[in-house]
């Protein structure tokens, strides 16, 4: 995928729907556009109707949707919340979004780093590694911040087998990846001790 592609897309989405709209785009297209070079052809997105969407508005979404599709040739997917596609919750994301570009009416934005990084956590797929590796050092994502995110994200989160995968899952990226992302002074351990610090903090 590339970035003409993406824009393609999204351009051919705003011809078919011309309403205000926010995206924020996630997963193998985000990295896309921050370097990857990971094939894929899905560009999975949170879409944000604005005030007074009804499921009829959503229906004619979804066919503005595969009007994109067949324009692009990418398979487009959305939901109206990114916690929704996983048990383990978000930490809050959406004030700390970042515009991409704007196409008419629609906004299409990227996820902080941080937050791009839990969300590709919640899935662990070996993909994911790749794209969330790939922007924390294009981003230089300090581990702090990364530690206190993922925290969050298990804090907000019903207990569940997959969010205990999760957490497995984010300390594995400080103890197998830390040194190589953050120098060979980084300590695992403290990035770890920070994640469980946070995770059990009081909401």
């Amino acid at each position: 995928m590339t970035r003409r592609e993406i824009e393609r897309f999204f351009s051919a989405l705003a011809h078919s729907w011309p309403h205000p709209t926010e995206c924020i785009l996630i997963g193998g297209a985000a990295a896309a556009l921050e370097g990857g070079g990971r094939p894929t052809a899905d560009v999975d997105f949170e879409a944000r109707l604005g005030g007074g969407a009804s499921v009829n508005d959503a229906d004619i979404f979804a066919g503005a949707v595969r009007f994109a599709e067949a324009a692009s040739g990418l398979s487009g997917q959305f939901t109206e919340d990114l916690s929704a596609w996983s048990p383990v919750a978000m930490p809050p994301y959406r004030d700390r979004k970042r515009l991409w570009k704007a196409f008419g009416p629609v906004r299409v934005y990227l996820l902080a780093p941080s937050d791009y990084i839990v969300s590709k956590l919640r899935r662990g797929a070996a993909h994911d590694f790749t794209d969330l590796l790939l922007v924390c050092r294009a981003h230089r994502v300090p581990w702090r911040v990364l530690a206190v995110r993922c925290g969050m994200a298990v804090r907000a989160s019903p207990k569940s087998t997959r969010l205990v995968s999760f957490m497995k899952r984010a300390e594995y990226l400080f103890r197998r990846y830390g040194q190589s992302l953050w120098g060979r002074g980084f300590d695992p351990e403290s990035a770890v001790g920070l994640f469980r610090k946070t995770l059990s903090a009081r909401r």
